[in-house]
């Protein structure tokens, strides 16, 4: 293989690898986040930053759609997660303040899995505090 081809592959692997990063879309990976650490009974939230699961999972769609056909669409989920746990500030007493919260270690594309995953199309965010007190 000469020159010129090999100059002609690599061209061609950067192009591909560039097109999706070309059309904004970040390969599904951890990324740092804000969440909002909250508990029904404690009267305010505290801000906390996390690493979670997001980016680009390739999907295929099928040609040919059938009814008895599964349809299964992968998203960017949870590989591997350690959990950190942190104390409430102002819960009242008898309320235990312990807030824990999962930590991306590593991500991959899979099914989307209900137990560990927010599958919504939208949601109201990892930052969103519903306590009476707002953020502390």
């Amino acid at each position: 293989m000469g020159p010129p081809q090999r100059w002609l592959q690599a061209l061609a692997l950067a192009l591909l690898l560039a097109g999706g990063a070309a059309r904004g879309r970040r390969f599904c990976r951890p990324v740092n986040a804000t969440i909002a650490a909250e508990k029904d009974d404690c009267p305010v939230c505290v801000t906390v930053a996390t690493a979670i699961c997001s980016g680009y999972c390739q999907t295929k769609e099928p040609v040919y759609k059938s009814a008895l056909a599964p349809i299964s669409q992968h998203v960017c989920s949870y590989r591997a997660v350690r959990y950190e746990t942190l104390a409430l500030p102002g819960c009242p007493p008898g309320v235990d303040p312990a807030f824990t919260f999962p930590v991306a270690m590593s991500c991959h594309c899979s099914l989307c899995l209900m137990d560990s995953s927010d599958c919504t199309v939208h949601s109201i965010g990892p930052d969103f505090c519903s306590a009476r007190g707002g953020f502390a």
